[in-house]
């Protein structure tokens, strides 16, 4: 499947962002420069990481397949 390729190519790259940042994180002696990047720039790569190979476990298992149900058949809210 195309999408899933494309998806895993993403994912390797996110991981070598995530490599790269960790090893300029390595040299970095400014501490509160440190924790900035560490909480603000590699825990969101973390996140789409994680969230993207959920994304990729579904799509393989079937997940998107069948189409989403009709809006007519759904219960109004009240």
């Amino acid at each position: 499947m195309n999408i899933i390729k494309q998806l895993n190519g993403l994912n390797a790259r996110l991981n070598e962002l995530i490599e790269d940042l960790d090893r300029v994180l390595d040299y970095t002696d400014n501490t509160e420069l440190y924790n900035e990047i560490d909480n603000n720039v590699k825990s969101q790569l973390e996140n789409a990481q994680t969230h993207l190979d959920i994304t990729i476990d579904d799509i393989s298992d079937g997940m998107y397949e069948n189409p989403p149900a009709d809006e007519e058949e759904l219960e109004e809210w009240d």
